[in-house]
């Protein structure tokens, strides 16, 4: 992703900005040099080493008790799915459950002329008292990847799980982040070197390199998504870095 390079020059205009001329005052200018910014963003993927899954096992039922049974059990089930396709007991979490009333009172509680319709909202109000439903949280924390497919399938298979997309991640990501850094430096150092000749000059220095205030890091999940939207399998940990670059254009 390429991203425009914002030109500062001129000392009028860099003395029009108060933050701008206190940023760059420590910038000594040759004549016919000129200020400037780039920006570069790195990106490196890689195969993940953990997966953490965070899902809610649901059940519904007439009375509390029979919710909490059936979500009991449904869970249980789920347990004995995710053991057959070789993922440790330990690996599982299982939260406390939740017992809840359904209830929803929707069209049915009014008239075609939208006045409210009495008979129709208690036949639905008796129904919710009737209805309970019982949830429990699960999270499972996947160190063996060989199974990430499997346990995906198991999860996408039952109709009493809602699983977000996990969470995957490295066990040690310097390598990576280092490598994402050192991308983000080329891209920006590209964008200079090609701003500045369009301007007939060439980069003379590198004045300092920066975190960008504006771009901070994307949260794992974030970065995840934005890569599925652009074609990636979602099976892989992405690393991101961004850097700003402030350098020095001179004549040629």
């Amino acid at each position: 992703m390429r991203t425009s390079l914002l030109l500062i020059i001129a000392t009028a205009l860099i003395a029009a900005s108060p933050l701008a001329a206190q940023n760059a005052s420590q910038v000594v200018l040759a004549p016919g040099e000129v200020l400037a910014q780039a920006a570069g963003m790195g990106q490196v993927r890689s195969r993940p080493e953990t997966a953490r899954f965070r899902l809610t096992v649901t059940a519904r039922a007439n009375s509390a008790a029979a919710a909490r049974n059936a979500c009991d059990a449904a869970q249980r089930d789920l347990q004995a799915k995710l053991r057959s396709v070789g993922v440790p007991d330990a690996a599982i979490t299982v939260l406390p459950p939740v017992t809840s009333q359904i209830g929803f009172i929707g069209n049915e509680a009014y008239s075609d002329d939208e006045t409210p319709n009495p008979a129709g909202a208690a036949a639905l109000l008796a129904m919710a008292r009737q209805q309970k439903i019982a949830t429990v949280g699960v999270q499972i924390e996947l160190t063996d990847m060989n199974r990430l497919a499997s346990v995906r399938q198991v999860l996408l298979d039952r109709e009493d799980v809602t699983a977000q997309p996990p969470t995957l991640s490295l066990r040690d990501d310097t390598a990576a982040r280092r490598a994402a850094i050192s991308q983000a430096i080329a891209k920006a150092k590209e964008e200079a070197e090609a701003y500045a000749a369009a301007l007939g000059l060439r980069v003379s220095r590198i004045v300092r390199v920066f975190d960008p205030a504006a771009t901070s890091e994307q949260p794992q999940v974030w970065s995840q998504m934005i890569t599925l939207m652009n074609g990636g399998t979602g099976t892989e940990v992405v690393t991101d870095a961004r850097v700003g670059m402030e350098v020095v254009l001179a004549p040629r």
